[in-house]
């Protein structure tokens, strides 16, 4: 059964219960789950930088919401941990792990990290508008997969390539009733949950949040995969 549920943090959609297991799949087909997790908030973050590929350290608020995230998951079987190798997604993997008891390995992959951003890296919108508000002004008027090309970043079809191939392969790698953490970006997870499931989830200019979870089930009897949980955020303080 695929089962689609959209905002599942409870300051957008209240009127859902808060418990995250009523929203599991009743389905007695075995699944294997990914658990997409945002890096917590980095340096960059904090000061309203446009990160991309450049390598920014988390904050202290980062680093907590990691531990925050890993306190969440500590009851959970957990298999496996993969992470993008920029700093802010590998740091958060391993203080989650760790508070996870999991002794494993975090696997650093690259296919996994953020959409390379191109000349809007290392800025703020307030530093690139005042360069050049022209090219600000062109660059929000384009549709969202033509923009990129303006400022030199990469195309959605270039992250969504290493994305897929990276989730594919790290799926391959592990049975069919794993459960896997995977921490990654807020762009290119946004891209690749767009694909799955739908321009009708994470529209506009949202993200997932910095820390937050999101669950993904693929059925080993070959169906769509279902997204069970969206950005939860309630693990947060």
């Amino acid at each position: 059964m695929r089962r689609i549920l959209a905002f599942l943090d409870t300051q957008c959609r209240p009127d859902l219960p808060n418990d995250p297991s009523v929203y599991y799949s009743y389905s007695m087909t075995k699944s294997q789950e990914i658990i997409f997790i945002r890096h917590g908030q980095s340096t960059a973050n904090a000061a309203g930088i446009w990160q991309g590929q450049l390598d920014y350290p988390l904050s202290n608020l980062g680093r907590e919401q990691a531990s925050q995230a890993g306190r969440a998951l500590a009851q959970e079987r957990l298999d496996a941990f993969y992470a993008s190798p920029l700093s802010r997604a590998y740091e958060t993997a391993t203080i989650i792990a760790g508070h996870t008891g999991y002794e494993g390995e975090v696997s650093r992959v690259s296919g996994l990290a953020e959409r390379a951003g191109g000349t809007l890296e290392g800025t703020t919108a307030e530093q690139r508008l005042e360069a050049n508000p022209a090219l600000v002004d062109k660059f929000l008027s384009l549709p969202e997969d033509e923009r990129w090309s303006l400022v030199g970043a990469e195309a959605d079809d270039e992250v969504l390539e290493r994305i897929s191939t990276s989730v594919s392969e790290i799926r391959s790698q592990h049975p069919a009733d794993a459960h896997i953490v995977l921490v990654s970006h807020g762009g290119a997870m946004r891209a690749y949950f767009r694909e799955l499931f739908g321009g009708d989830i994470l529209t506009g200019k949202s993200r997932t949040p910095n820390a937050s979870i999101t669950r993904i089930q693929w059925p080993e009897n070959g169906d769509a995969p279902n997204l069970v949980l969206l950005a939860e955020t309630e693990h947060l303080d």
